[in-house]
């Protein structure tokens, strides 16, 4: 390489931009996705954008998909743990850290509006409440009674990540991990 030149960038894929659509939708909702400052932020140029994309709603569409597969992914992961209890914890503490956790469904609530967005998140609450309720049957509670606790706890592990959000306090994911428990002993029951 010449001295003074600056190696060539290597080129972004389209997984890159719905990563970053992702992160910026944790963020801030799909507001968020802004294509400048993704572009800013990949050090990239629009041009990239366009080549893997025709427009910003296809982005959020790839983006929202991207989002559903890493949901579905830790419940099939967390499904190999034989003891329903330790399911139940790493389901719920699988994205701790990463900011695609429930930070993700509070921000994508302000954008309901959005049908894709309406759709999307209907489709990963219902899944996590099939997955809670199966999990929670499982460890005794009656079936009849395991929905019910699956939306509470659902309802409590979201109110959790919305209160960090109103308030402006981040949970350390030592505290987070203490509340998720008290959140999965209620479901239980214990």
């Amino acid at each position: 390489m010449t001295a003074g030149r600056v190696p060539a960038r290597s080129r972004l894929s389209r997984s890159d931009w719905t990563d970053a659509a992702l992160r910026a939708m944790a963020a801030g909702g799909t507001v968020a996705v802004n294509v400048e400052q993704l572009a800013a932020g990949l050090d990239a140029t629009k041009g990239s954008f366009y080549h893997h994309f025709e427009n910003r709603q296809e982005l959020l569409q790839a983006a929202l998909a991207r989002w559903e597969e890493i949901v579905e992914a830790d419940l099939v992961n967390e499904q190999a743990a034989t003891d329903p209890r330790q399911r139940l914890t790493d389901a719920a503490t699988a994205g701790l850290g990463t900011g695609l956790d429930g930070f993700v469904d509070v921000a994508l609530a302000g954008s309901l509006d959005d049908p894709g967005v309406a759709a999307s998140l209907r489709r990963v609450t219902e899944r996590r409440i099939e997955w809670l309720t199966a999990a929670l049957t499982e460890l005794g509670v009656e079936p009849a009674v395991s929905r019910d606790r699956a939306v509470g706890g659902l309802a409590a592990y979201m109110g959790l990540y919305l209160w960090q959000q109103v308030s402006g306090e981040r949970l350390s994911p030592d505290d987070m991990r203490a509340q998720l428990d008290c959140v999965i002993a209620a479901m239980i029951g214990n």
